[in-house]
C-alpha cells in the first residue's frame, strides 16, 4: 500500500484552507468538485483541520473554517510591521470617499487583503481580510498584475482564466491591454468583474523615488454607479492617500 508524501497532504490542506475561506462554507461534494478531489481524500482532509482545531462541522454537513483562524490572522498581521501605520489612513480615507478601503499585497497568484476600512457596501463586497483575489480580476488583483509581477508572460500563458461575471478580464489579449492602460494612467477602473453592480478604483503603492518598488495596492470599492460617477474625484483621494501610505513603509 502507498503512502501519500506528506507535501502532497500539506498542499491538499492548504488548497481546502484557501477554498473555505475565499468561499465559505461547503458541503464535501462541492469541495471535492471545485479542488477536484475523491469525497474520501476531502473528508481525510476535514477530518485532520478538525482534528487540529482549525475546522468545523455545521449541521448541515457543510464544512467551514473555525474561529482559531481570527487569533492566527491576529498573530499574521502583527507580524507585518511595516503596515503598523496604515490603521489611520485606510479609516481617514473610507470616511472622506465613504466606500470600503483596502490594503492587498501579494501571495503567490494573487493578490490578498490583510487590512480594511468598511463603507456602506461591505455586505455584498467579495474582498474582505484574509481573502484574496486573482490578478486577473478586482482592483487590487489587476494593479499587482500590472505593477507588482515581474514575469507577466509566464502569468498569461494560463489564459484564458475562469470568469466571475460577464466582464471579467479573462484571455491574456484583454489583460495585455489592460495592463497597459493601468500603467499609463496610474490606476484601475474595476466595473463590475468581479461582483455585478459592484466598482472598484485601484492604484499602486510605490516606495522608493528613482526605481519605485511595488509594496502593494490600495483599492475603493462601493456602488459601480457611485464609483464610475465619481471617478476623478475618488482617484485623486486614492493617489493622495497611496502617497501618504507608501511614505510610512520601510
Amino acid at each position: 500500500m502507498s503512502t501519500e508524501h506528506p507535501m502532497g497532504i500539506l498542499q491538499r490542506s492548504a488548497s481546502l484552507v484557501g477554498l473555505l475561506a475565499e468561499r465559505g462554507p461547503l458541503t464535501p461534494a462541492e469541495i471535492a468538485e471545485r479542488l477536484d478531489l475523491p469525497r474520501p481524500t476531502v473528508y481525510r482532509l476535514a477530518d485532520a483541520l478538525r482534528d487540529g482545531g482549525l475546522a468545523e462541522l455545521l449541521p448541515d454537513a457543510r464544512i467551514q473554517l473555525s474561529l482559531r483562524w481570527l487569533r492566527l490572522a491576529d498573530a499574521a498581521r502583527a507580524g507585518m510591521s511595516e503596515w503598523s501605520g496604515a490603521k489611520p489612513l485606510l479609516d481617514e480615507l473610507a470616511a472622506v470617499t465613504r466606500q470600503t478601503v483596502f490594503l492587498s499585497v501579494p501571495a503567490g497568484d494573487r493578490s490578498i487583503c490583510i487590512d480594511w476600512a468598511r463603507g456602506e457596501a461591505i455586505n455584498v463586497l467579495l474582498l474582505k481580510p484574509g481573502r484574496s483575489l486573482p490578478m486577473y480580476a478586482g482592483a487590487a488583483g489587476r494593479v499587482t498584475l500590472a505593477f507588482g509581477l515581474e514575469d507577466r508572460d509566464a502569468y498569461l500563458a494560463n489564459a484564458p482564466f475562469e470568469p466571475y461575471t460577464r466582464r471579467t478580464l479573462t484571455t491574456a489579449a484583454k489583460l495585455r491591454k489592460d495592463i497597459a492602460l493601468t500603467r499609463d494612467q496610474g490606476f484601475v477602473v474595476s466595473d463590475g468583474d468581479v461582483t455585478d453592480g459592484i466598482g472598484a478604483l485601484g492604484v499602486p503603492l510605490l516606495r522608493g523615488t528613482k526605481r519605485p518598488v511595488f509594496a502593494g495596492a490600495l483599492s475603493l470599492a462601493g456602488l459601480a454607479d457611485e464609483l464610475i460617477e465619481r471617478r476623478a474625484e475618488l482617484v485623486a483621494d486614492l493617489r493622495s492617500a497611496a502617497t501618504a501610505l507608501a511614505a510610512t513603509v520601510p
